[in-house]
């Protein structure tokens, strides 16, 4: 059959050269490199011409031309495509026209009155292009935007746009670069740029401006920051932001990242010469700056070091020019190695810190060099667990007084589940700590100078028994479970030697009810035996939501030790009552009330509100304290904070959030407000931003800020 069909096609063949004749019928025509089909064929070789009509379609590699007509010169290899033109090329732009002179591979091409639509969605049109797919594209007189049509007027001139008289496209180093360019706002002309560039939608990363920001500032001024990109290479790249206020002298911010194969690295700095108040009030102008640094390194499968580290030249430098939003009270120098080898876990660490307070110097703030945690566990087939942990620090402060610790723990541990449902939880663990202090004469700290030892061995004993009552329902689950932990260990712990400087005071909550060590850091544990009980209820109800209970308090038959001081809930032997009431219903309404009571006593309130919807979200935040065991708060707080954003459509968007001191008075005082509105669509983002920062601290004033923020998509 298949030497009937060769014998055909050849006897066609030789027909159609012979006659030089010409036959049209529907069929696709292919050669090495490319495959052409459409509605009908006609073949010219007197002419040395193929042209084809209806739902044309050549494609040749990632590159796809259709057209509703094309003649191709096979001695010139010149294609001429017309009506309803396209063009396709490997990074997913398309090229519009009405008539297009192309090279046989598609590769080059000459159009006249074009548009196309990038890969990313913006859209160029020229008056004439000479494409080159693999040198770069030439256009006149053209138009690019990344903005939409409007669908009720498709005449409307969009948000803006570029117009420039001549442009070049070099995909290969990622540009698009005009020349004597005019930036449209809806149609009217608002600035002259000679020269301009930005990425081209195939490349990810491209140097170039990025979008700037203006500010009104009570202190500084006016400001306008212009952030440049810097593309160093594929996984390199730099930032530099300057800005320049009225009130104060410039600020230089940049940011450097790289990404390694093993690693990454990221370094954050700005600098300024500006006004400073001292503690006294004296005021100087001097240079101030920051510096952050992240790197991070994996070793090999197991092992990744790493620096987290950063410092500012003075401690209100960070707040007074809200560089960074910090948080904390210390500036955090660290280097880490941290490894895991089969049940064997390490963390190595040294940390060195700078005060935000002005009142404090670092002569109070330790060298922590260094820090060491190793950690193994083991379980074993009778179903108990083991860990063992090692813990040792060096730690020197510059008012010369220094320490030197180590901590060894073991601890086994089995969970026991029984046949009616009961859970016992069986834990036994011991630890030892050695502590050597020392002071010299220049030591400005409370005790005896010269060197200190201390030891102490606390065994530990800790039963957790619960009953989990489980009701099915059709529509409903309710989970009932009362819950009781005995905990016995042995009363002197906390010897005065042993000096406090990693452990936090605690406070009882919902959330350590059950803790058997409720210090987060080693100086200090929580000594004594003591019984905590409590009552668990989950009620998951289908189309009403799920509703979760907690109540509980902890008992110490003997005398509360020194360290359970007022405002922790546990300086009786019957503590306070804790607990939470948490509501939840899908993912648009939660409710949440957290507590701790001294009989019917509030101590402390925490409420909570998260609505969501379509168009509106808000969060609601309110936190009351009686008694506090931080001593430099005072005795009673009640705060709020209050989030709404409103989405009014697709495009616009509100936002208003206000923190308030509620102690003072029924409404309280303002301590922070913020808000913005927002326009976005798909070709540029605007958002108008207000913020009030009141409460004046030392060299951070009260200070009132308006911003505007916009960004043209795709630059």
């Amino acid at each position: 059959m298949r030497i009937i069909k060769n014998i055909f096609s050849a006897i066609i063949f030789i027909t159609l050269i012979t006659l030089c004749i010409k036959i049209s019928f529907a069929d696709n025509y292919q050669t090495k490199n490319s495959f052409l089909s459409a509605n009908q064929i006609e073949y010219h070789n007197e002419i040395s011409l193929i042209s084809a009509i209806g739902d044309v379609e050549i494609i040749n590699g990632s590159d796809i031309l259709k057209a509703d007509k094309i003649s191709y010169d096979m001695e010139s290899d010149k294609i001429l495509a017309t009506g309803n033109v396209s063009l396709e090329d490997k990074n997913n732009n398309i090229f519009f026209s009405d008539k297009m002179e192309l090279q046989g591979d598609l590769k080059k091409a000459v159009i006249k009155n074009f548009t196309s639509l990038l890969s990313d969605g913006s859209r160029l049109s020229a008056n004439t292009i000479i494409r080159d797919s693999n040198e770069g594209d030439k256009l006149e007189k053209i138009t690019f935007t990344r903005c939409e049509p409007c669908d009720e007027d498709k005449n409307a001139k969009p948000i803006w746009q570029l117009r420039a008289l001549k442009s070049e496209r070099n995909v290969e180093k990622g540009l698009i670069a005009y020349q004597n360019v005019l930036f449209d706002v809806f149609g009217l002309p608002i600035l002259y740029i000679p020269y301009i560039s930005h990425a081209d939608p195939s490349t990810k990363t491209k140097s170039g401006l990025l979008s700037p920001k203006f500010n009104n500032n009570t202190v500084f001024g006016f400001s306008y920051s212009q952030p440049y990109y810097i593309a160093l290479s594929k996984n390199n790249d730099l930032t530099l932001t300057p800005t320049i206020t009225t009130n104060e002298g410039p600020i230089l911010e940049t940011e450097y990242r790289k990404l390694r194969a093993k690693g990454s690295t990221f370094i954050n700095h700005s600098i300024t010469r500006g006004s400073h108040t001292n503690i006294d009030g004296k005021e100087s102008n001097k240079i101030r700056g920051h510096i952050e640094v992240k790197v991070a390194e994996r070793l090999n499968s197991n092992w990744v070091a790493g620096i987290n580290a950063i410092r500012a030249s003075d401690f209100s430098y960070l707040g007074r020019y809200k560089i960074k939003n910090i948080g904390e009270n210390n500036l955090v120098q660290k280097a880490y190695l941290n490894g895991r080898y089969k049940n064997l876990y390490t963390n190595i660490k040294t940390m060195y810190f700078q005060p935000l307070d002005a009142f404090k110097s670092n002569r109070h703030v330790p060298l922590i060099l260094p820090d060491i945690s190793l950690i193994w566990n083991e379980k074993y087939n009778s179903g108990v667990s083991r860990e063992v942990k090692l813990h040792s620090a060096m730690i020197a402060k510059g008012d010369a007084s220094n320490m030197q610790k180590m901590s060894l723990e073991t601890n086994w541990s089995k969970k026991n589940i029984f046949s009616s449902g009961q859970l016992l939880d069986l834990n036994f663990s011991i630890r030892g700590d050695v502590y050597k202090n020392k002071k010299t004469d220049n030591s400005r700290t409370i005790g005896k100078k010269g060197s200190h030892t201390s030891f102490r061995a606390i065994p530990k004993i800790d039963i957790k028994w619960s009953f989990p009552f489980i009701n099915y329902e059709s529509k409903k689950i309710t989970i009932i479970e009362p819950i009781i932990q005995t905990i016995i260990s042995p009363k002197g712990g906390n010897p005065d030697k042993i000096h406090n400087l990693d452990s936090i005071d605690i406070e009882l909550n919902d959330l350590n009810l059950f803790s058997s060590n409720r210090f987060s850091g080693y100086d200090k544990i929580e000594e004594g035996s003591r019984i905590n009980f409590g009552i668990k209820s989950d009620i998951i109800t289908k189309n009403i939501g799920s509703l979760k209970t907690l109540i509980g308090r902890s008992y110490s038959p003997l005398k509360p030790q020194n360290e359970k001081i007022d405002g922790t809930g546990l300086n009786k032997k019957l503590s306070d009552i804790v607990g939470h009431i948490i509501y939840n219903y899908e993912e648009s309404l939660s409710l949440s009330y957290k507590f701790r009571k001294n009989s019917l006593i509030s101590q402390r309130d925490t409420l909570s509100m998260n609505f969501n919807s379509t168009n509106f979200s808000t969060n609601i935040d309110y936190t009351m304290i009686r008694d506090d065991p931080v001593p430099s708060q005072s005795l009673i707080s009640e705060q709020l904070h209050l989030n709404l954003t409103w989405r009014v459509n697709d495009n616009w968007s509100a936002n208003i959030s206000q923190r308030r001191d509620l102690k003072d008075s029924n409404y309280g005082n303002a301590t922070h407000s913020k808000g913005y509105l927002e326009y976005k669509n798909e070709c540029i983002i605007i958002r108008l931003s207000a913020d009030r920062q009141h409460g004046e601290l030392i060299d951070i004033p009260d200070t009132t800020e308006y911003s505007l923020n916009f960004k043209l998509v795709s630059f």
